[in-house]
């Protein structure tokens, strides 16, 4: 009976595993799409919003044509709740990435892992192997290493790039911890519905300029399904089951992904310190693996 139990436990964190990465990579994805918006006109609050409202009517049409009911008063606040930590999160990164540089508006963000691990220990009273805490350790020298370390920048975009820190990591630790869906797609569509509500909100005080063609329109709508849709459902559903630190700590896997596209959109050139920083965050991501499983 317990090495059934066992087996379960360890196909269940495989699972959820492979549904956070999948999730990493696919918000990896952004500045994809992202360049091809900003390109056409649209501003960080107008992208966001766009965004968000598509998505949230392409998965409203998909759970109508399924027949899958919204979520229960209770589940709804929930996921009402994690929609607004994203959005904080989105909202804060696309801004900072805007008023300073990029370099350090990703080292800013992704040291919510750091925070997430150290609530976890502290007041969720996780365990704290020591592998765990290694592959923390690794994953976060691994972003500071391949973004590269530019702090040249002004204090509100570095105020925008911690916000958006606190914010996704207030969203892990209260997703993994205490919602938990029934049904992760149609927590997804609360949770897009949030976002487009604060983004809306956020439009009213600094204004939003959505894309000027069918071109950034189709980049918008990319952005949507493929880097909002997709990561947000299979991280729902993957983080409950490894954990707030293991998913936080397997998500820093998403700058990496970034900044391969930005080489290869942009032609950024591919440093030593980035290829060695993405070593480490991969190597990061095999002890987690190793652990989990055991």
């Amino acid at each position: 009976m317990t090495s059934i139990s066992s087996v379960a436990q360890r196909q269940d964190f495989v699972r959820g595993y492979l549904l956070v990465l999948i999730s990493a990579i696919c918000f990896g994805l952004q500045p994809f799409f992202a360049y091809f918006a900003y390109n056409d006109g649209a501003s960080p609050i107008g992208l966001l919003l766009a965004r968000f409202t598509l998505a949230a009517c392409v998965l409203l049409l998909w759970l109508k044509a399924k027949g899958i009911a919204l979520p229960r008063p209770r589940i709804f606040m929930q996921s009402s709740l994690i929609g607004v930590g994203y959005a904080g999160a989105a909202l804060g990164y696309y801004s900072a990435s805007h008023s300073t540089s990029i370099s350090l508006a990703v080292i800013l963000m992704f040291s919510f892992p750091a925070f997430v691990t150290l609530y976890s220990i502290l007041v969720l009273r996780e365990s704290a192997t020591r592998t765990h805490i290694v592959s923390m350790l690794l994953a976060i020298t691994g972003v500071v290493l391949a973004t590269g370390i530019n702090l040249e920048g002004d204090l509100q975009g570095i105020l925008w790039a911690l916000f958006a820190a606190l914010s996704y990591g207030s969203a892990i630790i209260y997703g993994s911890h205490t919602a938990k869906p029934e049904n992760p797609i149609a927590s997804s569509w609360v949770i897009l519905l949030a976002g487009v509500i604060t983004f809306s909100c956020a439009s009213l005080f600094q204004g939003a300029t959505l894309p000027q063609s069918s071109e950034g329109w189709i980049a918008a709508l990319g952005l949507a399904i493929f880097a909002t849709i997709a990561p947000i459902a299979t991280f729902i559903s993957g983080s409950p089951l490894i954990g707030a630190s293991s998913a936080s700590t397997l998500s820093t896997l998403e700058p990496v992904v970034a900044i391969l596209i930005a080489v290869s959109l942009i032609g950024e050139e591919l440093s030593v310190m980035t290829i060695v920083g993405g070593v480490f965050v991969l190597i990061a991501a095999i002890l987690l693996t190793r652990s989990g499983t055991r």
